[in-house]
């Protein structure tokens, strides 16, 4: 079961309702690696052994469905298996005579129900998530990179000082892999084999090392071969992504970016301490110099209408990205001086030069709230212009979202981070905030994320003098720009509804979409992916 039922009370009624088995072998915990479909297939070989073959449902019935099980997760599944085990199942529990038969079934019926998406990423996408099933995948990490970049080939070259041939390596599927060698979330180190040994291999920091010592590739433009001329709407991480690959498709592609310059939240969104600017323009200006054209300081819907594109243009690539901040919904938060996180990251950015001379401020005390990445982000900047930097997050620090390191890093700064607490109200004096009222967390019961659920503790209302405050609790896609009459449906998390026949086209045969306006807030390499 996954983990939003860790609130099951362990009796009889209760985990036969939610399809487990109640036996005498104890409870088994299982974390992301495990693969759900391996784990049916294991416990269905095991009702093989026990199986008396008396009667003919659970002895053929259970074999048939340990057959279809094993070639799912050895990559030979097909469209249609799912349901079939589906059919049997019920079958077999039906028809079977004795307890095991007729409980059989219930690891793969389960395993269906709550992780039917493991199943279809075996089938449709040969790819095991828990990477278990060794059939699916050439390593680890390798298969665990959203992008399936070739880890063990560019560390092999590393190896034998063969840097450029490792640069190229990187590039094939990756276009910001210098980019990506400072901020990646690097998931794939989690996965490597020498962290049984010892320690994982220093992926991310290896791509670094490549990108900063190897001869630059040499970036030539695309022919274009094909009739077709594609519009890429945002020219953030998977605007540009899509633009390159669209390029050296021969296509002809052009880029359509609403600021000044290209790079989307890598530009907005990332400090430059963490990710330098000329780093970043090197990657994007090979992009363009593959024939990819930038249109700069274009809105689509104001300064060229989709009216007008889908006149000059075949097909269209929706990556607008989540630049709109998530509000608090506390009394005060519309006062002079409260931000929303990706919008003081994007003022700063835009701004350096006028926020370091003094000539924006945010003031003495600052208050951040929250505990993602663009928390911290906000509280090192607000730390770097000289303010007093406290964040509040309502639940404890491993419950935070923002990467190990970052959350190290704000704390070695010497910035305070107040854990469960939550914001109630924002008070002010002459239009500007002047203190944020908060009240003490405690955690109740497990919630859906599989995290305890911070619970209101009462009496324990306190106040803080602030000068400002910013608000880093989420983002959203911003989809005020898009004219209903193109057919492009919206989903209830505002994000582009994809998936109408191919993966990323939408209910427009002629728009396709990607990036985090597609699949809400995500990491660099998934929008690269």
């Amino acid at each position: 079961i996954p983990i939003q039922h860790l609130n099951a009370s362990v009796d009889y009624e209760k985990v036969a309702e939610l399809g487990a088995i109640m036996g005498s072998g104890g409870l088994i915990v299982m974390n992301e690696d495990k693969c759900a479909v391996d784990m049916a297939r294991f416990f269905m070989d095991f009702c093989q052994d026990e199986s008396c073959g008396k009667c003919t449902p659970c002895r053929e019935g259970t074999k048939r469905m340990l057959d279809l099980l094993t070639d799912i997760t050895k990559g030979k599944g097909k469209a249609g298996d799912i349901e079939l085990l589906e059919d049997m199942a019920v079958v077999i529990k039906n028809a079977a005579l004795c307890g095991l038969g007729q409980t059989a079934p219930n690891p793969v019926l389960s395993t269906i129900r709550y992780f039917r998406k493991e199943y279809e990423e075996h089938i449709f996408e040969h790819r095991c998530r828990a990477t278990v099933c060794s059939a699916m995948y050439k390593s680890p990490c390798q298969h665990t990179c959203p992008i399936e970049m070739d880890i063990p080939s560019y560390i092999a070259l590393v190896r034998e000082g063969r840097f450029e041939d490792a640069y190229k390596i990187l590039l094939q599927t990756n276009p910001f892999p210098s980019v990506c060698g400072r901020v990646c979330d690097h998931k794939c180190q989690t996965k490597c084999r020498r962290g049984n040994m010892d320690e994982p291999l220093a992926i991310k920091f290896l791509k670094r090392f490549i990108t900063d010592n190897a001869p630059r590739p040499k970036t030539e433009a695309a022919p274009v071969t094909r009739k077709e001329k594609i519009a890429v709407i945002g020219a953030g991480p998977a605007g540009l992504t899509a633009a390159r690959d669209l390029a050296l498709r021969g296509y002809k592609v052009t880029v359509f970016e609403e600021l000044g310059y290209a790079g989307g939240m890598l530009r907005w969104g990332i400090p430059s301490y963490r990710l330098p600017r000329e780093i970043l323009q090197r990657e994007i200006d090979d992009i363009s110099s593959l024939g990819v054209e930038i249109r700069l300081n274009t809105r689509v819907g104001r300064d060229i209408s989709f009216a007008q594109l889908e006149k000059d243009f075949d097909y269209f690539y929706l990556a607008t990205g989540a630049h709109k901040s998530q509000k608090m919904r506390v009394d005060g938060e519309d006062l002079a001086n409260v931000f929303g996180g990706v919008e003081f990251l994007r003022d700063f950015n835009q701004n350096e030069d006028k926020w370091l001379k003094g000539e924006k401020t945010l003031g003495k005390k600052v208050a951040v709230i929250g505990g993602g990445n663009s928390a911290i982000d906000a509280a090192r900047v607000a730390l770097r212009l000289g303010s007093d930097v406290t964040i509040l997050y309502r639940r404890l620090r491993q419950d935070m979202p923002a990467a190990e390191e970052e959350i190290k890093a704000a704390e070695e700064e010497g910035i305070k981070i107040e854990y469960l607490v939550a914001p109630l109200k924002i008070d002010g004096a002459k239009g500007k905030v002047a203190s944020i009222t908060c009240q003490r967390m405690t955690l109740g019961d497990f919630d859906s994320s599989g995290r305890k659920k911070p619970v209101p503790v009462e009496g324990s209302e306190f106040t803080l003098s602030v000068d400002a405050i910013v608000a880093a609790i989420g983002q959203v896609p911003d989809m005020s720009f898009i004219d209903k009459t193109i057919g492009v449906e919206i989903n209830k998390w505002d994000c582009y509804n994809v998936g109408k026949g191919f993966k990323s086209r939408t209910t427009n045969p002629r728009y396709f979409a990607g990036g985090d306006a597609e699949t809400g807030p995500d990491t660099v390499i998934a929008a690269i992916g």
